[in-house]
């Protein structure tokens, strides 16, 4: 009977332990749902508002809804969870009709609709600089940057340039595309280059592009050039064991299947944490553009030798299939697409220390920086970007984004106060009419030193790379 009643006993004290555990839970779910703010005070910095945030409770979290209070213009915005992460960075560009003194109110609603405190932050707008317009003009082809000479040869158009280099004769680089160009030491640059072909090569006007053999997926030339005003000179390449090619660095399979593995073609490199890199996407199939993934080498050695970062993929349909880069302030920004030229562009950062870990990157989701959650990025702006590169420059106080746009049939040019926009209009910077079967556009670093902004483009049909230079004004 004894016996009985203790079990009785325990069993009451497991039912009031197992109502409490619930309730406490209960509780501590509805207690963790929080917004806080690393600062309640904040002062726009060149007309952006930035403040860091964490979400307490973010498993819980549906949406964070966010209110601008002020008498001129008042809004409320809600960021679903699938745009956020625990901590981000929020941002807001100061609008011409915005209080001088205004306030922000963040609330996270949780998945039973309840609400967190509001959290409030009290913004000053500061000086908002009066922005000019960035425009250009004078536009000229300076030089050819690869391949032999072939004025007006096989249906080419007599208006050939001038060939600063003999990479046919040099490297075994008679047709070649893209020039991905970056500073690797000072005053040292390596410029990245697609599926390249040997001395062989010829332009065929009835069947353009890739000819020849000695097919490479990519090779690596270098140049010390500091004077571009007449073209731009190659003075070395990463070469074969035999010193008479360039040899390949990302590799390729060459299985012209459509199934595997075909090539792999650079989109973009920088320097970043004293080691130099290169994203590339590896082809499957060239109909549809369909990619296998997106990935990079690196180089500890100045660009001697390269290896593949295991750690580092993006997927077949991944927004930074190819990506423009630029380094500043410590973060890299990358610029990205799906692979293709009939895709919207997207943002995101890192740290340079934090290249080689995904997890550490951050995406813009239009008004903050959502870390390790690529599915969260927003489009920059409503346009489609084929071959694309982007750098700040700091005479202009402007961001500048060059690509290739099919519909068009041009290289656009676009520029900003800031990286996340608003971005300019779109301006036709060259005219695939004038220069036919135009594509790629990639700026020299050199251009940020002064008033002329020079870029690498490709032409089809004579399958080659060409130094091009614009006059950027301000307006």
């Amino acid at each position: 009977m004894i016996k009985k009643y203790v079990w009785l006993f325990v069993s009451l004290l497991v039912i009031c332990g197992l109502a409490s555990c619930e309730k406490s839970e209960s509780e501590e779910s509805g207690q963790t749902l929080s917004v806080q703010l690393s600062q309640n005070e904040v002062t726009a910095v060149d007309g952006i508002v930035s403040v860091e945030m964490t979400i307490g409770g973010f498993t819980q979290l549906d949406y964070l809804e966010i209110r601008k209070v002020g008498s001129a213009k008042s809004a409320t915005e809600k960021c679903m969870k699938s745009s956020l992460s625990e901590k981000f960075v929020y941002q807001y560009t100061v609008k011409e009709d915005d209080d001088a003194q205004f306030t922000f109110e963040f609330v996270a609603v949780g998945n039973d609709n309840k609400s967190s405190e509001v959290v409030r932050l009290d913004v000053n707008r500061g000086i908002v600089k009066v922005s000019k317009a960035l425009a250009f003009t004078n536009l000229k082809c300076v030089s050819r940057v690869t391949g032999a000479e072939v004025n007006g040869a096989n249906g080419l158009p007599a208006v050939e340039f001038e060939v600063n280099n003999r990479t046919n004769e040099q490297y075994n680089v008679g047709g070649t595309d893209l020039g991905i160009v970056w500073e690797l030491q000072p005053g040292r640059y390596g410029l990245f280059f697609g599926d390249t072909f040997g001395s062989d090569f010829y332009p065929n006007f009835i069947n353009p592009g890739p000819n020849g053999g000695s097919w490479r997926s990519n090779v690596l030339l270098f140049s010390e050039d500091s004077d571009l005003s007449d073209g731009l000179v190659i003075n070395g390449a990463a070469m074969d064991e035999s010193g008479k090619n360039a040899r390949e660095i990302c590799y390729g399979g060459k299985d012209g299947s459509g199934n595997g593995d075909w090539t792999s073609i650079p989109t973009a490199a920088i320097r970043a944490n004293g080691t130099d890199y290169v994203h590339y996407m590896n082809i499957r199939n060239w109909a549809g553009w369909v990619t296998n993934y997106s990935s990079l080498y690196k180089s500890i050695d100045n660009g001697a030798n390269w290896v593949r970062c295991q750690d580092v993929k993006f997927g077949s349909m991944s927004n930074f299939g190819q990506v423009g880069y630029f380094k500043k302030d410590g973060y890299v920004y990358m610029v990205g697409t799906i692979t293709g030229r009939d895709n919207k562009p997207y943002l995101a950062r890192f740290h340079e220390e934090d290249i080689e870990k995904q997890s550490e990157y951050e995406f813009w989701n239009g008004s903050g920086w959502a870390k390790d959650n690529e599915t969260a990025a927003v489009p920059l702006f409503d346009d489609i970007a084929g071959e694309l590169s982007v750098a700040y420059h700091p005479k202009f106080n402007k961001w500048i984004l060059l690509y290739f746009n099919g519909t068009r049939y041009e290289i656009s040019f676009r520029a900003a106060d800031h990286i996340t926009g608003p971005w300019s209009e779109p301006a036709k910077l060259v005219d695939g009419w004038q220069y036919a079967q135009l594509y790629g556009s990639f700026i020299h670093p050199l251009s940020l030193e002064g008033d002329v902004l020079y870029f690498i483009m490709s032409m089809w049909l004579p399958y080659n790379s060409y130094l091009m230079s614009v006059e950027l004004l301000s307006k």
